[in-house]
């Protein structure tokens, strides 16, 4: 499976920091990522760390965003409430692929917790957890 992301996450350019939707289901969505040095968030050639964060954060509302078309219902907006516990191991350079993993551990109501991950080349370049909130519809 692949989907352009940009069908499932209200950002456009010049902050979209998915790609494409590789996997998707309840509980896990896998995204992929690459920018070149022209990207808003990129400096000396790689991505900074609020990058990552959007990244994951991005990846986490395109697997939301797919729950919610999957099942014919409209895309709600999300707002991140929390990141905790983030780890930056190093921060990818330009033409790297990022793969984001976000898995959901814990839904209640309207909120939604997160592990997310985000792999460069087999290594975990950031980690963090997020709680995220899914507005109410009315």
């Amino acid at each position: 499976m692949k989907i352009k992301a940009t069908d499932l996450i209200p950002q456009r350019e010049p902050f979209v920091l998915v790609d494409t939707v590789l996997e998707c289901s309840d509980e896990r969505t896998l995204t992929s990522f690459s920018f070149d040095e022209s990207h808003i968030l990129c400096r000396e050639g790689k991505l900074i760390e609020a990058g990552l964060v959007e990244n994951m954060a991005q990846s986490a509302a395109a697997g939301a965003g797919f729950r919610f078309v999957s099942k014919g219902e409209d895309i709600p907006l999300g707002f991140i409430g929390s990141v905790d516990k983030l780890k930056v191991y190093f921060m990818p350079l330009k033409g790297q692929v990022l793969k984001t993993e976000v898995v959901v551990t814990h839904k209640l109501m309207n909120i939604t917790l997160v592990n997310c991950k985000v792999e460069v080349e087999g290594k975990v370049a950031a980690e963090c957890n997020m709680k995220i909130f899914i507005a109410e519809r009315g």
